[in-house]
């Protein structure tokens, strides 16, 4: 199943992928992961898939620690896609990893949980990512729509996404480049020293 409608661009249907899957918040670690799909809308053969959890080679695999990738699911889209068809780009929001408030067995930065995606809707590539929380542990992912807005900035025009996060703070990008309309500022967090057997 999927969480969020799918969405047509440029007559490929894309799916945001599993959501909401049993496990997210129990403690329990399941391999269900959120794989984004874009389908031909005449013909429904699947075109291209992107794996929200990077196998080895891909791109943010080294971001999913000891192998991490091969047992962690969720990181899916469970809310909306939104697309600009000019562009031909899919915007996706990704959620948390499971477990969601307990991240001992997944070490790592984990891309490309908690992040905007925005992907190429005839290929499935990726164009660019922003990763709001690294390693989260709260359930503080994205599940707003991306709101796409065309905005002028210092006399300047922008084509640009705003995502709203659970914490009420509004991300402003470029759609076409990734860049933040306004600084984002990184803060590092201490890190916690707790540990619990894996699979439990």
């Amino acid at each position: 199943r999927w969480g969020g409608p799918p969405l047509v661009v440029r007559d490929v249907v894309v799916i945001g992928g599993l959501g909401g899957s049993p496990g997210e918040n129990t403690g329990r670690q399941n391999g269900n992961q959120g794989d984004i799909r874009g389908f031909d809308v005449r013909t429904g053969k699947q075109l291209w898939k992107f794996r929200t959890v990077p196998r080895p080679g891909e791109f943010g695999n080294d971001s999913w620690l000891n192998d991490a990738w091969s047992y962690s699911g969720d990181v899916s889209v469970w809310g909306q896609l939104s697309a600009d068809e000019e562009l031909g780009y899919v915007y996706a929001p990704i959620e948390t990893p499971n477990n969601n408030y307990y991240g001992g067995a997944r070490p790592g930065n984990n891309l490309f949980a908690e992040s905007l995606l925005c992907l190429d809707a005839m290929t499935g590539k990726r164009v660019w990512h922003f990763q709001a929380v690294h390693h989260g542990i709260w359930d503080w992912d994205f599940n707003s729509p991306p709101s796409l807005l065309d905005i002028t900035v210092d006399g300047r025009k922008i084509k640009a996404v705003a995502e709203v996060s659970k914490q009420n703070f509004v991300y402003v990008f470029d759609r076409v480049t990734g860049q933040p309309v306004w600084p984002i500022e990184e803060r590092p967090v201490p890190r916690g020293n707790v540990t619990l057997p894996l699979g439990t």
